[in-house]
């Protein structure tokens, strides 16, 4: 069955073996299994090992489509969800919103793998599946870690078994986070399968798209087109179809590497109804994370022009020319089109969705004839993976090193046209003789829209070093419960790059005195 056999392992973990939501200050779980009793069998084993999954749920299910609500992607009216404020400046180290859950997730995660790694060797077993295990473990961490040192900076970094001795920690650098991320990952990549035994564990692949994007968001140009190669070379392709990609019937394609399997009761999302109208037969409706005018302008046309939503000959009443880049309408709900067999909502003074006028159809079971008898009804019942790394991915973050690199090389060209040639989307290559700055904003804009509503787009502008550009901004919104309105987004270069500190952990421990992040106090 679809998913079944990694998550019975997580029940395991989750009925008292590991404690795997903890976070970091958390040394020692009081519910633990001693040590002596447990790590005896292979079962030990492998349920310590599967617990190191556990967390991927914590920094991934409220998480992934919301991060594009802190750019100019969407919109969310609920402050209460933890996003909102961080799109307006407003997070504190008392109140850093759902990405405290990060946080804290992050560590917990770090936590297990850290204990597994520590307790392994004590277990009997074939030694070429242990060091598989070993390598999944160190691919966790990495991951765990890249979180953290990508919205956090320099962190505190744990490597050992949690112990109660443990009482303080000292803050490494990012740099020397990043550096003990790319050896998990080059030892993990060096054991791992290229492909897994089972759905859903990491595999060589995995660890070298991962490096891929490690490198790339320092800036590590080489090593990063060095990576993708590497992941270039392997059995991946891109799925044919765009709007498949998200769809649970495709779970688990050419094009997925790493991917976190969802799954009801017990790993359920909301996706569906966070991301879609939860009633689409009634214009008010309901819906928390909404594409937005800016995203949708940023769809080029049919022929690779940029779309002019100005343009009075070009687009005469219609600021939703049907003439665009194909992924829009994979991607998004918009007036016009049919939303689950039925007409998208319009109010009776003509104002389209809920507050932007636009709905997400990416990672929901919503689409344009879908019955209305089989739409997810309320939260907890969405079961579609998460996708981390993808095959386009690796070809544009590849287009993007190797720009830098050397300039608009018919590598890069090869790479960038390849997303844009999907069967299903046929976009138009780009022109040629683009000098490398000019091939540097086209591959920007190509990642915004292939990666819209993935939770990407933020740590993207945040590494090109133009959020204040970006991030400040005015979100006009189209829909019935907003009509004309606006929302100020804002941006404060000198605290906002990075997330502040949990002041729990500055005020308990004496070694993360006055090492809070700039901007938020000591």
């Amino acid at each position: 069955m679809k998913k079944s056999v990694i998550y019975l392992g997580l029940a395991t973990c989750l009925m008292g073996s590991f404690s795997c939501k903890k976070g970091f200050l958390d040394k020692v779980p009081s519910d633990a299994i001693s040590p002596s009793v447990f790590w005896k069998t292979e079962e030990d084993a492998k349920a310590g090992n599967i617990g190191c999954y556990s967390a991927l749920w914590d920094v991934s299910t409220e998480v992934l489509p919301y991060l594009d609500v802190l750019t100019p992607n969407a919109f969310s009216n609920y402050p209460w969800e933890g996003w909102k404020n961080i799109s307006l400046s407003a997070q504190t180290p008392s109140d850093m919103g759902t990405m405290g859950g990060v946080y804290k997730g992050a560590y917990g995660g770090i936590s297990a793998t850290n204990n597994f790694l520590a307790n392994i060797d004590k277990v009997a077993m074939d030694n070429t599946r242990k060091e598989v295990m070993k390598g999944e473990a160190k691919f966790l961490r990495a991951y765990y870690y890249s979180i953290l040192a990508n919205y956090w900076g320099g962190v505190v970094m744990i490597l050992e078994q949690p112990n109660l001795n443990q009482t303080t920690s000292k803050k490494s650098t990012q740099a020397e986070v990043y550096a003990q991320i790319e050896k998990d990952l080059t030892e993990a990549a060096a054991v791992l399968p290229a492909e897994a035994a089972e759905k859903g564990r990491v595999t060589t692949g995995a660890a070298w798209g991962l490096l891929t994007r490690v490198y790339l968001y320092q800036g590590k140009w080489q090593a990063a087109a060095d990576a993708a190669k590497k992941v270039m070379g392997m059995n991946y392709a891109l799925f044919p179809s765009y709007r498949g990609l998200f769809l649970e019937a495709n779970e688990n394609n050419s094009e997925v590497i790493f991917d976190i399997q969802f799954l009801q009761p017990r790993y359920p999302t909301s996706w569906d109804i966070y991301l879609g109208i939860y009633n689409p037969l009634n214009s008010a409706g309901w819906s928390s994370i909404e594409p937005t005018q800016d995203l949708v302008n940023e769809y080029e046309m049919k022929d690779g022009s940029a779309y002019d939503p100005n343009d009075a000959v070009l687009h005469p009443k219609n600021p939703n020319n049907e003439n665009r880049d194909p992924r829009l309408d994979q991607t998004i709900f918009r007036r016009g089109v049919l939303y689950n067999s039925v007409p998208y909502p319009v109010d009776a003074d003509g104002w389209p969705g809920v507050y932007t006028g636009y709905s997400f159809k990416k990672y929901t079971a919503y689409d344009n004839n879908t019955s209305l008898a089989n739409a997810v009804g309320g939260t907890g019942l969405s079961q579609i993976n998460g996708i981390i790394i993808r095959y386009a991915d690796i070809l544009l973050m590849y287009a993007e090193a190797m720009n830098e690199v050397a300039g608009p090389t018919g590598d890069v060209y090869d790479a960038i046209n390849k997303v844009r040639a999907r069967p299903g989307v046929v976009m138009p290559p780009l022109p040629q003789g683009l000098s490398k700055d000019q091939m540097r904003e086209r591959i920007r804009h190509e990642r915004r829209v292939e990666f819209a509503g993935e939770g990407l787009y933020y740590s993207d502008i945040r590494r090109w070093k133009i959020a204040e550009t970006v991030l400040n901004r005015s979100i006009v919104l189209n829909g019935s419960q907003m009509k004309g309105a606006v929302e100020k987004r804002i941006f404060r270069k000198e605290k906002d790059y990075l997330m502040p500190f949990p002041q729990g952990d500055i005020d308990n421990d004496p070694n993360l005195k006055g090492q809070q992040n700039p901007g938020y106090g000591q």
